[in-house]
């Protein structure tokens, strides 16, 4: 029995703490939001993710660092409403908006909408991905790349700096945030699974086993040590070439040379005394510089990003001069002195205490009709008709959706879809009926939140990059014709694939859309279209599933995918009523 604290609500009275310790932020309780001051002249650096890392994030919201944070519940992501939320309260007092994710899958989807959904409302936005975890490598990560770990907070500490004392753009922000985070590793280590608050302790580690590489929200590790061996022998065989070792073409992801400038972080998961963490950091140091003749030039420790009580700790390390290579008139003389940099954001080791704290105007968050761009006349009983024909065709084909289902997932697709699809039709009493890019916006919430998990996800950001393709190619005074159609379906299109890796030949619904989308531009002929993404729906049983569950099942190829079939369902019904 592992015996905790009880609280009852953990994660906001945790919030609500913080800013008793920070008086210089404020907290929106209904959305879980830590934000500083903003300033006009300055971009603002947003991000957050599930609570259970503390004092990450919103321990890093302060002068030089994070602008706002944004908190989910334990390990979980917040929801799109929170996350926009959080760059309207910010965003209208700053010269744009960089919102930094963590890269996992529910953080990436629910990220990703709000920033599609706040370029749409206005603001200057852009999203950058964080992956620094060696671990699983290139040949089990695939598509989905590296995991977010502790060197995330590099990017929050240096990008943070740039954007309080230098002069900048919201582009150059980005482009800092990506050059870090491609010349950042980590790994860690773990004696045992983390407890969760408030759910029962489990663990598939015995007393005398160790996990190499295990993620901050108890995923698994890639390797078990047993008997466990001490840190030195873990520290030299098993961490540090993973990586440095540039033979290992799996997780290499960053070159290290002699000359290089290194900085290190030892982070300590949650459950490791501060006496074990400065010997890790002493003895990691030491076989830098002995095994390696890497000498860093900066040395941080301490509790930084957690998994809740995990007894484990990680490495990072961060190659400045490959970095700086990548910069060019940036205006900083060192990436070392944005690190350098004074902050009073409580989770980096050196802040100064302020008692600034900003205020808000809650109406501020309300989402005004006349916030959103009016683009595009229509008819909007024609526009029910054409959504009702497709969601009746998409229940009239759940239980075939539903069988292939259960044969390559969990069953659930086809009433996923038919949830989705239904919460429209139910609520076409909500839907703007003044424009094509307001009725969009709108479907897009709708979706997300009728559909949920990954599919609402991804549909959600398919139909807000819709709603923009609509603004950008449109105008206020003409109906949407198929060509204007055409070019917003790409702009769509490209929107979802900032957010998954997916592509044709990987047995997904993006082996029915995109041909759909591309016949359509080709011919402007629904269809054409709509026969092209048949067929490449179909093409899906011909070859092995790489994403979703199906990508675990064994001999998928013979089985078409599921939401592939769901898609095409829906436009066979729209196909009708047109």
């Amino acid at each position: 029995m592992v015996k905790e604290f009880q609280i009852k609500t953990p994660v906001l009275t945790a919030l609500e703490g913080l800013t008793l310790a920070n008086p210089s932020v404020t907290l929106i309780k209904e959305d879980k939001i830590i934000f500083r001051k903003a300033d006009s002249n300055k971009i603002a650096l947003v991000s957050g993710g599930g609570a259970g890392h503390e004092p990450t994030h919103a321990g890093f919201v302060g002068k030089g660092a994070l602008t706002a944070a944004i908190s989910g519940e334990l390990f979980a992501s917040p929801s799109t409403k929170q996350i926009l939320n959080g760059i309207k309260v910010v965003g209208k007092n700053s010269k744009g908006v960089l919102v930094i994710v963590k890269n996992y899958t529910g953080d990436v989807l629910h990220f990703g909408l709000s920033g599609e959904r706040a370029r749409a409302l206005g603001y200057d936005t852009e999203v950058v991905v964080i992956g620094d975890d060696v671990s699983v490598g290139r040949s089990k990560g695939g598509l989905v790349g590296r995991r977010a770990l502790a060197g995330t907070l590099f990017v929050h500490k240096a990008v943070g700096a740039f954007a309080e004392y230098y002069d900048h753009t919201l582009d150059q922000a980005a482009n800092l945030a990506r050059a870090i985070n491609d010349n950042i590793v980590t790994i860690g280590a773990s004696l045992d699974h983390a407890k969760v608050p408030g759910r029962p302790f489990e663990s598939n580690l015995t007393d005398n086993e160790l996990e190499l590489g295990m993620g901050i929200h108890n995923e698994p590790g890639v390797q078990k040590l047993s008997p466990i061996p001490d840190v030195e022998n873990l520290v030299k065989i098993h961490l540090l070439p993973k990586l440095l070792d540039p033979n290992d073409k799996d997780r290499s992801f960053v070159p290290f040379d002699v000359n290089d400038e290194v900085v290190l972080l030892i982070n300590n998961l949650g459950g490791v005394s501060n006496l074990i963490l400065s010997g890790i950091t002493q003895i990691t140091t030491q076989l830098l510089r002995s095994e390696y003749n890497i000498k860093p030039v900066r040395v941080y420790q301490g509790t930084l990003m957690t998994a809740s009580n995990g007894e484990g700790f990680s490495i990072t390390l961060f190659n400045v001069t490959k970095t700086e290579s990548k910069l060019s008139n940036y205006g900083f003389e060192s990436v070392l002195n944005l690190l350098d940099a004074p902050t009073d954001a409580p989770g980096w080791p050196v802040h100064k205490y302020s008692e600034d704290a900003p205020s808000f105007d809650p109406s501020d968050l309300a989402e005004r009709d006349e916030d959103f761009p009016k683009i595009g006349l229509f008819d909007f009983e024609y526009f029910q008709k054409i959504l009702k024909s497709g969601v009746d065709e998409l229940i009239k084909q759940e239980p075939h959706i539903t069988k292939l289902d259960t044969l390559v997932g969990d069953g659930d697709c086809g009433t996923t879809l038919v949830s989705g699809g239904s919460g429209i039709v139910e609520n076409f009493k909500s839907i703007p009926s003044s424009s094509v890019s307001e009725a969009l916006h709108k479907i897009s919430e709708i979706v997300e939140d009728k559909m949920g998990g990954t599919s609402g996800g991804l549909y959600s950001i398919f139909l807000s990059g819709l709603s923009h393709g609509i603004i950008n190619n449109g105008s206020s005074d003409q109906n949407i014709d198929n060509e204007i159609l055409a070019k917003s379906l790409k702009v769509a299109q490209d929107t979802l694939y900032k957010y998954t890796s997916a592509r044709v030949g990987d047995s997904t619904v993006i082996d029915a859309l995109e041909p759909f989308i591309t016949e359509f531009n080709k011919s402007l002929d629904f269809s054409k279209a709509v026969e092209a993404a048949d067929k490449g729906a179909r093409s899906t049983g011909d070859f092995e599933a790489k994403f979703g569950r199906a990508s675990y099942v064994e001999n998928s190829s013979n089985i078409a995918d599921p939401g592939a079939i769901g898609l095409v369902a829906f436009l066979r019904g729209v196909q009708r009523a047109l």
